[in-house]
């Protein structure tokens, strides 16, 4: 396990992107510490067997930490752009992700309020988006979950979500007299 967590953590350092971790591996590693601290408890081990099964300790603890450290600077990038996989994360990361998104989302409405008209639709309503590419499920200002979606698929989010991904070319605003007039042409 001690190899694996090694492996894990030289990917996660050595890729930009967010790699997809399963709350089994973390479960592998926990039970994998419990017995290298039956170890070092031990009677039966001399004080250098100790002191290298301390040394292993200290070396699981630091990737551990650093492994999840360069996770949430990854995911915090990941949710500044509202690009989170859920399917990369881990269950505690996705409790993350949803009270993050909610503190980022509060902060970030102001500054969308300033570019908004007085007459606009409320915080309430929805928005119909045509996506002009792939993109990976969000946390509504709503905090419903929406998506994953695809490429042309149209989707209805909370007007705030909805400005966000067309302001950054991932989607387009459509009108119902829109898609009405598209499917009449096809007939």
């Amino acid at each position: 396990m001690y190899n694996a967590l090694l492996e894990r953590w030289k990917a996660e350092r050595d890729t930009p992107e967010l790699l997809s971790l399963r709350d089994s591996f973390l479960q592998n590693v926990r039970e994998y510490v419990e017995q290298v601290l039956e170890q070092k408890s031990s009677e039966a081990i001399t004080d250098l067997q100790r002191q290298l099964v301390e040394t292993e300790l200290a070396n699981l603890q630091f990737m551990m930490k650093s492994l999840l450290q360069m996770r949430i600077q990854k995911i915090l990038t990941l949710l500044v752009n509202q690009a989170v996989d859920y399917d990369l994360l881990t269950r505690n990361e996705r409790r993350f992700v949803d009270q993050v998104s909610r503190n980022l989302n509060s902060v970030l409405m102001p500054a969308d309020e300033l570019f908004t008209p007085l007459q606009s639709e409320s915080s309430s309503q929805l928005q119909l988006v045509r996506f002009l590419e792939d993109h990976p499920q969000l946390v509504g200002v709503d905090l419903k979950t929406y998506g994953p979606f695809r490429a042309d698929d149209l989707a209805t989010l909370p007007t705030e979500n909805a400005r966000l991904i067309i302001r950054k070319n991932q989607a387009e605003p459509v009108s119902l007299g829109e898609i009405h007039h598209e499917s009449s042409e096809d007939h």
